[in-house]
């Protein structure tokens, strides 16, 4: 992402990948592939002008079995050593082909700060 091409992560993405994007828990957008990629586009050109970064912590993988994968993590935005944003993600994975697809996922953004 530091280098402003958001390519590496759509590689990720399955032919039929859909997903729900919440800032609270009453409701939820949902979004398909084609709207994912350009979010992703126009995140990390966003992110890049400001100099934010993005960092995964609490990461944890639960297998359904040997093809399909549930991953649940944190991912926090910072300018600097401040915390600017932090979202909750649950993420659907599958193995096509010996390559990790992700299917769906679920994100909570704008949670607040863990106290």
């Amino acid at each position: 992402m530091a280098s402003g091409n958001s390519g590496p992560i759509e590689a990720f993405l399955s032919p039929d990948y859909h997903g729900w994007l919440g800032q609270d828990a009453a409701a939820a957008e949902v979004f398909n592939g084609d709207t994912a990629r350009k979010g992703f586009q126009d995140a990390v050109s966003g992110m890049r002008g400001l100099g934010c970064t993005v960092h995964t912590a609490f990461r944890t993988v639960a297998p359904r079995g040997r093809d399909e994968a549930v991953v649940f993590h944190e991912m926090t935005y910072r300018t600097g050593d401040a915390v600017t944003a932090r979202a909750l993600l649950m993420e659907s994975w599958r193995l096509d082909g010996g390559r990790w697809l992700l299917c769906r996922d679920f994100t909570e953004v704008n949670v607040g700060t863990p106290e």
